[in-house]
């Protein structure tokens, strides 16, 4: 071995000596993200040149403290250049070599088990760091973060609750960073009760800082635990601690879940009224249904008639009328239902809003416009049988085969004539109506009957069968949206959905299928065996469904090929029943098929 090569060592060896003393006495057992090494400042400006000539004669150092040390600055060097595989692989020729006291070995390994995390090598890190806690050594409360850490990137959840709880177990204190990092890792695991004693110390600590007063009702809902979750919210406003509006909407639901729906509806008001939530009609339909609750009648008719009006929504106007018919507010309801009706309905709504249209014109003795109406209802999935039972009680004429042909009148769907509510004017214009009506239908009459037979034959060639589908439970998610909208994100809508009944612990069934059933419309997963509500997610039981299918193609019009089944329905001489059910007939979702709700005979 050349002089200048043993000078060098030696020079390199005591450095690193120095670095070990210096880098243990100052060691705060923080988390570092990043290694702060010396980059061979203290060697010159020839150091480059020294650290090539020390690899090329590593191997003649013998001497273990020697190699040790020489190889452990190696792997400092290499870390500063950004080049992690080879101080990786320095680092571990410095521990081989077993020269350095077990002080300097713990922190060589806190070293390795950083570049390991740089590198993305998290199963290494966890092991350097696990090597680090076995030493007969006071442990470093760092040493268990960055173990959960590791094991966390590793996806173990529960070695990341483990590590960090050997913490407490080793009787460590944390300040405050530490304490934030370990509450981090906590949440995302899911132990919230950990999660508590830690919010808890950092409240006392910083008992102003808002976000740990909601950090902590965050962890009590998630433990279930709502009159925990209000009292820390209760307090934390009577502490003057910020909210927003998010939080203030919290607190006001809380409120009602923990039996107050009176306070909680005073309190929405209350934050209404000075500005602190706005008075829009999401806030005013929750204002509505927590006086409903509280059982303050006028106060729910109130805020739901102002909800109803700010977002033009049809359930909303169907609740307001539903209030006021059995108030027997006889013109308020036709009113409400007019207004309703001013733009086409969703489909789902049309059968309800005639039926309570029919309902208020039957009570004001005008009885043809009540009829009219009443007949509309009968046509479409929902109120059927309920307006059937009211032209059966004001025994009203039979509908024409043209009436019972599509709806006509002020509350239509995505089909029908909009058209005036029918007054019973003799000689005025109900009759000139009628009879123009008659003497168009004497004209059409007979192409339409051609027309149905040429149908009937190409119904035949299909073989048009009415089938049975037996009662099913669906794990179901509502959709507003029309079928042309839904149809093209089925796979993505149906992939999230499968997730969450895993997750529910359910099991699917068979295909995703879009269902509407009378005021249900939303997507299915047929399922077996039991799950539980999870979210925006519900158990929903389909009753026995009669149908009749055809294959849909999702690049065309759904509407079109949608109203075109439901006409040859009728001239096969079944009748729709307002209800269907659209189910994806292979895996990549490419073709489906329509099944259309038919009347059981006798019901028609």
């Amino acid at each position: 071995m050349s002089i200048r090569y043993t000078l060098a060592a030696t020079v390199l060896a005591l450095f690193a000596s120095f670095y070990v003393t210096v880098s243990v006495a100052q060691e705060t057992g923080q988390y570092r993200s990043r290694i702060l090494l010396d980059p061979l400042d203290e060697l010159g400006k020839g150091s480059e040149m020294s650290v090539r000539e020390l690899e090329q004669s590593i191997d003649s150092i013998r001497d273990p403290y020697a190699r040790s040390s020489a190889t452990r600055h190696l792997a400092r060097h290499y870390v500063s250049e950004g080049n992690y595989k080879a101080a990786i692989d320095w680092y571990q020729e410095a521990l081989r070599a077993d020269g350095l006291s077990h002080v300097a070995n713990r922190e060589m390994l806190r070293e390795l088990a950083q570049v390991y995390l740089q590198a993305e090598q998290y199963g290494a890190a966890a092991g350097a760091l696990e090597q680090v806690l076995d030493i007969d050594l006071v442990p470093s409360a760092t040493d268990y973060l960055l173990l959960a850490q590791a094991r966390y990137r590793q996806g173990d959840y529960v070695a990341v609750v483990v590590a960090l709880d050997g913490i407490e177990a080793a009787g460590l204190a944390l300040d405050k960073p530490q304490r934030e990092q370990a509450l981090a890792l906590y949440y995302r695991v899911g132990a919230f009760a950990q999660c508590e004693p830690l919010l808890q110390a950092l409240l006392a600590a910083s008992p102003q800082e808002a976000a740990y007063w909601h950090q902590l009702v965050s962890v009590y809902l998630q433990q279930n635990k709502r009159r925990e979750a209000l009292d820390q919210l209760q307090l934390a406003m009577e502490n003057g601690v910020a909210f927003n509006r998010a939080q203030r909407s919290l607190l006001v639901d809380l409120m009602a879940v923990n039996g107050n729906p009176y306070g909680a509806a005073f309190l929405m008001e209350q934050f209404m009224a000075s500005g602190q939530l706005e008075r829009n009609g999401e806030h005013q339909r929750k204002a509505f249904e927590l006086w409903f609750q509280a059982r303050e009648r006028d106060k729910a008719r109130t805020a739901l008639a102002s909800a109803a009006r700010l977002t033009g929504d049809t359930e909303l106007f169907l609740y307001l009328a539903q209030l006021q018919l059995e108030d027997e507010e006889w013109v308020a309801v036709e009113q409400t239902m007019m207004t309703a009706c001013e733009s086409r309905l969703q489909d789902r709504y049309v059968s309800r809003a005639n039926l309570l249209l029919g309902v208020s014109l039957l009570k004001q003795e005008r009885e043809e416009a009540a009829r009219q109406v009443l007949i509309n209802a009968t046509l479409i999935g929902g109120a059927h049988q309920q307006a059937a039972q009211w032209l059966k009680f004001m025994d009203a004429r039979p509908a024409t085969e043209d009436e019972l042909r599509r709806l006509r009148g002020p509350c239509i769907g995505s089909e029908g004539k909009k058209a005036a509510l029918r007054e019973e004017e003799k000689g005025g214009p109900l009759e000139e109506t009628l009879v123009a009506e008659a003497e168009l239908q004497s004209q059409v009459q007979p192409v339409a009957d051609e027309i149905r037979s040429v149908e009937g034959l190409i119904l035949d060639d299909q073989i048009l069968t009415v089938q049975r589908a037996a009662a099913q439970r669906y794990f179901f998610a509502e959709h507003d949206e029309p079928i042309a909208e839904l149809l093209p994100r089925l796979r993505t809508l149906a992939v999230r959905q499968s997730v969450s009944l895993v997750k529910a612990s359910g099991t699917a069934d068979g295909p995703p299928q879009f269902l509407h059933h009378g005021d249900e419309q939303g997507l299915g997963i047929p399922l077996r065996g039991s799950a539980q509500a999870r979210g925006r997610y519900r158990i929903y039981t389909a009753d026995v469904f009669l149908y009749v299918a055809f294959p849909i193609d999702p690049v065309k019009d759904p509407h079109v090929q949608f109203a075109a089944a439901q006409r040859q329905l009728e001239s096969a001489g079944h009748a729709p029943s307002g209800d269907w059910r659209l189910v994806s007939a292979d895996a990549q979702g490419d073709t489906f098929e329509l099944q259309l709700g038919v009347m059981a005979p006798g019901a028609q």
